[in-house]
């Protein structure tokens, strides 16, 4: 009998000792399944606002990219227009002269304008080099 009851002590001693390792091994199991599981979802999340930044980035330099090529259409129409009033004053002005209707002073003032017109196409080239350049 008191074999036995050494016997049952002895595995009642030893299944909660084997009770008591396991349980915080197996809390130190769950808290570090928890943090892989923890870490990789914060990879995920990490990896999806990454992708998410990119796409914006990306985003904001195609808006970009199609504002200076609004830009560069509308200097080159400004351009064109300003070509088009110098050919219109150029050939006025060679009309008056051959019919002779333009006096010295409105001759002087109309190639004032074509001088004006010509400066501002010149400066407008120039901004449109630079447009393209960022281009």
């Amino acid at each position: 009998m008191k074999k036995v009851i050494v016997l049952f002590v002895c595995m009642l001693v030893s299944a909660v000792g084997v009770s008591q390792s396991n349980l915080p091994a197996s809390s130190e199991d769950i808290s570090i399944e928890q943090q892989k599981e923890f870490d990789e979802v914060k990879k995920k999340v990490d990896k999806k606002e990454a992708k998410a930044k990119k796409e914006k980035k990306e985003a904001a330099e195609k808006k970009k990219e199609e504002k200076l090529k609004k830009q560069i259409k509308s200097k080159e129409k400004s351009i064109s227009s300003e070509e088009k009033q110098i050919e219109k004053l150029r050939s006025q002005l060679e009309k008056g002269k051959i019919k002779g209707t333009l006096s010295p002073v409105d001759i002087q003032k109309k190639e004032d304008k074509i001088a004006k017109c010509q400066m501002k196409i010149m400066k407008q080239q120039e901004k449109l080099k630079k447009l393209n350049r960022k281009l």
